[in-house]
């Protein structure tokens, strides 16, 4: 039998006869590295540049060690975009490559979130139930989006009603057999390669951590694949965080209402229907009364503040010291007593009254235990959970403050290092991989802020001639004033006005053509209001919510612009000359203003060490990397990269920030020679 490397090249080979294809070296390279990884049991990190193929020269691999040696492998994603892209698209082409490639067991796994519940559908759109279940292939929303015909607004309002509930009866279920979260969790465990994403990889090992003996959601694996590496913080951080807010509080009361309608014939029968109906009562009741609780305590409070955090030195600070809550936590405290006992008293009397109901109908008590276990163990949890927020462990921070509009006590984990190691690095061999884990041509703050410890580590070239494809063009200093110094003179309106001047030049330059990316919701609303471009030239504004709406517009005109917020610096792709111009509009520095940013700046100066320069400016190197990575997605595509901030000229920093651009790029500071040289051809109609 051929050994995993050879089947690779062979699948290569294969790959680079199809019509089309462009073979790239490096894409076979990565393949290869990965598939020594995976054979010897060991860790990598690589930066895999945009163009490259990394989807495909993960799978191949993938899918040699399990027809070689049945090896499993998991596949994670930051987005679930590039998630169902893996399943989709790229799946279907690598086991095209390998002549058993077919006989690979492969499974689509996201969080139950993501899923449709049947039943919820049965109850909210039952005419559409059966024809879903029929037609959608992963019954992801994606699928319920494509397949139910109505208005983007009346879709969204339905999907949060028949989206996979955090808890559900399991087993019980009426539809558990065809319940697509469940079907993918079950072939998952049997699955050779399994696509996921970076929160599923995440809540797997937080659950084998708290049951040796339990399988997780992924089962044991051989190998771990992390692609979009530079945002798995982003999620691990999500996974780890404990909140107490307006929308978790409404999951209680429905996980609530499910136990009341499990249970109303069971209680009915024993002659306990009303009694039962009242404990239900009661419990909707302490949580509403929380629920309003929680905003007096917000309303009260008037600002985020920090209750708590370890280590204590880092409470000390000066800075966290400003920013506690004035009340010293008793407030919090007090509210979170209250979720706590209000869930204890519940799952108590749901036990008892199950009891007592087991003497009169033990089959029936039997079959409900199932669900009702599940339902009680979330309850009696998330109790537990309120006490976590006052008793932080490791380099945690715990807080009041805003969830959207509401208010929430929440606990972050702002050193992921330590946590990952014993979750993740120190558990199974891995492989990180993104087109941006480097900066400073280093791996050392991804290894910092994550506390992997990968043995081998590579950057790839990247496959497209930035010397030729892209410019830089830097607007003339003095311009536009300093924001940080606009801000603190009160001058943010006059900030706005030059940026919008400024970018009214690019847009008519280029065309249109141009995603201009903003570091904050505010500052990009105030230079919007500014801007006074014609007709022909539509400027689209991410809104709070519709963000993939606005995106698929801008695709679709080709002379539009599109303001943007973070979500679009990184994942967001338009190939082509609908985006021929990127604008980093400010350098995306973290600024200390909520409680988990102020108390990680804190605790690395009580450690010595420098926030600016160890956190601050690598985070923005990163980000700067990533907002310019939207520019060149194909080998023929053109275009200007612009930052406006003037402080990439005037400050030492700055030129750390530019090293990390393709430094073949040639530097501009006349627009129209800019313009002129890139080629790109201006509106026939300007």
């Amino acid at each position: 039998m051929s050994t995993a490397a050879e089947l690779i090249e062979k699948a290569f080979d294969t790959l680079s006869a199809r019509p089309g294809f462009v073979s790239r070296s490096d894409q076979r390279q990565l393949a290869l590295l990965l598939c020594d990884l995976i054979e010897e049991k060991s860790s990598g990190a690589f930066e895999a540049p945009t163009g490259l193929g990394k989807s495909l020269a993960s799978l191949i691999p993938a899918m040699a060690h399990a027809l070689e040696s049945k090896r499993r492998t998991v596949i994670a994603t930051y987005t679930n975009v590039l998630a169902e892209q893996y399943w989709r698209k790229d799946l279907p082409l690598a086991r095209a490559l390998f002549e058993a490639g077919d006989s690979v067991k492969a499974q689509l796994l996201m969080g139950r979130a993501r899923y449709a519940c049947l039943a919820s559908m049965e109850e909210h759109i039952p005419e559409t139930t059966e024809s879903f279940r029929q037609l959608a292939e992963i019954g992801h929303e994606s699928d319920f989006r494509a397949l139910i015909r109505k208005p983007a607004r009346e879709l969204s309002m339905l999907w949060s009603k028949v989206a996979t509930p955090p808890v559900c009866p399991g087993r019980l279920c009426p539809a558990y057999d065809d319940c697509f979260y469940y079907k993918a969790r079950r072939q998952s465990e049997r699955a050779e390669i399994v696509i996921t994403n970076h929160s599923v990889v995440i809540q797997d090992a937080l659950m084998k951590r708290s049951n040796e003996d339990s399988g997780g959601l992924l089962g044991h694996y051989d190998f771990l694949i992390l692609d979009e590496a530079h945002d798995f913080p982003t999620a691990a951080g999500n996974g780890l965080e404990f909140e107490l807010s307006g929308a978790k509080l409404g999951a209680l009361a429905a996980v609530a209402h499910r136990m009341e309608s499990a249970l109303l014939p069971l209680a009915q029968r024993a002659g306990d229907g009303m009694a039962w109906l009242k404990d239900c009562a009661d419990f909707k009741v302490a949580i509403e009364s929380a629920q309003k609780k929680l905003i007096a305590y917000s309303i009260e409070l008037g600002r985020p503040g920090i209750l708590t955090g370890s280590p204590p030195e880092m409470m000390e600070h000066p800075q966290v010291r400003a920013s506690r809550t004035k009340d010293d936590m008793q407030g919090a405290k007090s509210l979170a007593s209250e979720v706590s006992d209000s869930c204890e008293k519940f799952v108590k009397g749901v036990d008892r009254r199950m009891d007592e109901w087991r003497e009169e109908d033990p089959e029936r008590v039997r079959q409900a235990g199932e669900s009702i276990r599940n339902y009680g163990t979330y309850l009696r949890e998330y109790g537990i959970g309120c006490f976590s927020l006052f008793d932080p462990q490791g380099v945690a921070v715990s807080y009041a403050g805003q969830s959207g509009a509401t208010a929430m006590l929440r606990q972050d984990v702002i050193d992921l290092a330590e946590p990952l190691k014993e979750l993740i690095w120190d558990k199974t061999p891995y492989a990180c991989l993104s087109a941006t884990l480097a900066t400073d041509g280093n791996f050392e703050f991804f290894r910092r802020v994550t506390g992997a410890e990968p043995r081998f580590e590579e950057i790839l070239p990247t496959p497209f001639d930035f010397g030729s494809q892209a410019a830089l063009y830097l607007p003339p200093v003095p311009g536009i004033p300093d924001p940080t110094i606009a801000r603190r003179e009160g001058n943010e309106e006059g900030y706005w006005r030059s940026v919008a001047s400024e970018l009214s030049k690019i847009i008519v330059a280029c065309g249109g053509r141009t995603l201009a990316l903003f570091h904050s919701r505010k500052e990009m609303e105030g230079v919007y209001q500014h801007m006074n471009l014609s007709a022909e030239l539509p400027i689209y504004m991410q809104l709070k919510y519709g963000a993939a709406m606005v995106g698929e517009r801008f695709k679709a005109n080709v002379h539009s612009s599109l303001f943007a917020l973070r979500s679009y610096w990184t994942g967001f792709d338009a190939p082509g000359e609908t985006l021929s111009c990127v604008v980093l509009v400010r350098v995306p520095f973290e600024v200390p203003i909520d409680p988990p940013q102020i108390a990680r700046l804190a605790y690395l100066q009580t450690q010595g060490r420098d926030a600016f320069f160890e956190h601050t400016l690598p985070m923005a190197k990163m980000m700067i990397r990533q907002g310019a990575g939207r520019l060149i997605r194909h080998a023929d595509d053109r275009g200007l990269i612009v930052i406006i901030d003037p402080r990439v000229q005037t400050k030492g920093y700055g030129e750390q920030i530019l090293a990390n651009l393709p430094p073949e790029m040639r530097t501009f500071r006349n627009l129209d020679d800019a313009v002129g040289w890139i080629g790109l051809e201006p509106m026939s109609l300007l």
